[in-house]
């Protein structure tokens, strides 16, 4: 039991570290701007989601360690928004690995790998309707994997 306690104590930094530090910091300075909310999903929450996601749900959830969404309907700060969430992605070392459209905007996406296995995706999204939304997900995905993200639902509201 001793050895139990230690070895959870030990990897505690290790879990607690799957993730962009200054994505979390960014998201809490920018809720606190008007029309601004902040999501963040460590393992344990993705873990609980797993129960209730769907089968082809679960395996991409358990590729994850972490998820930070940052949703902004404030147009004057949605540039300030977009600006830090790039320079942010930069310091990291991820690089841009392409653009989709779909029927809600353009989504803009970078990542950051280790051979091949992507450790951390960033996806800027641009609204058709003047928004923006900065999603950051660490974990180890692999490469032909990556698709699989796009899938997952965001948190709803009631």
């Amino acid at each position: 039991m001793k050895r139990l306690i230690l070895l959870i104590v030990i990897l505690i930094p290790l879990v607690t570290s799957a993730k962009i530090p200054a994505m979390e910091q960014l998201g809490n300075e920018a809720e606190k701007q008007t029309d601004v909310e902040y999501f963040s999903a460590g393992s344990v929450m993705l873990g609980m989601a797993q129960t209730f996601a769907s089968k082809e749900q679960r395996a991409t959830f358990k590729m994850l360690d972490h998820i930070d969404m940052i949703t902004c309907n404030n147009p004057s700060y949605a540039k300030t928004l977009e600006q830090r969430a790039l320079a942010i992605a930069q310091s990291v070392g991820a690089g841009y690995l392409v653009t989709s459209h779909d029927e809600r905007g353009r989504n803009d996406v970078y990542i950051q790998k280790q051979g091949n296995i992507v450790k951390e995706v960033i996806i800027i999204t641009h609204s058709k309707s003047g928004g923006l939304g900065v999603v950051a997900m660490s974990g180890t995905i692999p490469y032909e994997r990556l698709g699989e993200l796009s899938k997952l639902s965001p948190p709803g509201k009631n």
